[in-house]
């Protein structure tokens, strides 16, 4: 009966919110699963940091969707890539989460499976293929989006952390050589140092985000594969 209340209680916050009832987390921790197996499941592509009324956009490369993943053909992840002639690309999904607590201080927390391409010990154009592309997890009152050039929030800028996203990592596979040549998985996750402390709307919404701020100054492309965001009552 526990796990019914929690699992109508998630349908009721989010679209397309796949909770793991089999999971340890407490009556007070709302935990939602997204693998995008039935489609993007709420999640929305965006790109900032750079000129979006340049006249030929297709040098950027951008792209983004919910495609098969390169290592397993039977399952989906959310794609994104782009090209960093800006210098400061900023590629990121976003999702609104409803149903919250009126203006009520949370403690937010990601878990991120990624698949990339990208080993140790890489040089690039302006920076690292590999550890100069920085994951963030981010909140934002309004919906996030570019505002001519830059974010309509604070997300800071490349390893820098903002108002309204954190660090979390870089997107090198350990133990693997620079050019894999395959996309292989790595987990970000957040900690007790990085994690997001929001306060939500008054109608008991929020939007949160995960993106890529890269200082490299070249092709970077990602899948999304599973995300679990967790939200806790603040104290």
């Amino acid at each position: 009966m526990k796990k019914t209340l929690i699992a109508l209680y998630c349908l009721g916050l989010l679209q397309g919110c796949n909770l793991d009832l089999n999971s340890d987390s407490s009556d007070q921790n709302l935990s939602f699963n997204y693998d995008f197996e039935s489609g993007a499941q709420g999640w929305i592509a965006g790109f900032s940091d750079y000129p979006s009324d340049y006249d030929d956009l297709s040098i950027y490369e951008l792209a983004s969707g919910v495609m098969t993943l390169p290592a397993d053909t039977s399952k989906h992840g959310f794609y994104l890539a782009g090209h960093n002639r800006s210098d400061d690309l900023f590629m990121f999904i976003k999702t609104k989460v409803t149903g919250l607590q009126a203006s009520s201080r949370y403690i937010a927390s990601v878990k991120i499976d990624l698949l990339s391409d990208k080993g140790e010990d890489c040089f690039g154009i302006g920076g690292s293929p590999g550890s100069s592309v920085y994951i963030k997890f981010g909140f934002a009152d309004v919906e996030p989006k570019q505002a001519e050039y830059y974010m309509n929030i604070d997300k800071g800028n490349q390893l820098a952390g903002g108002t309204n996203a954190n660090t979390l990592g870089d997107i090198v596979v350990k133990g693997e050589e620079c050019e894999i040549g395959r996309f292989l998985p790595k987990v970000i996750a957040s900690t007790s140092e990085n994690h997001l402390e929001l306060t939500s709307n008054a109608d008991g919404s929020i939007w949160l985000f995960v993106g890529s701020d890269s200082g490299f100054e070249g092709l970077t492309q990602l899948y999304y594969d599973n995300i679990t965001i967790t939200l806790t009552p603040a104290s």
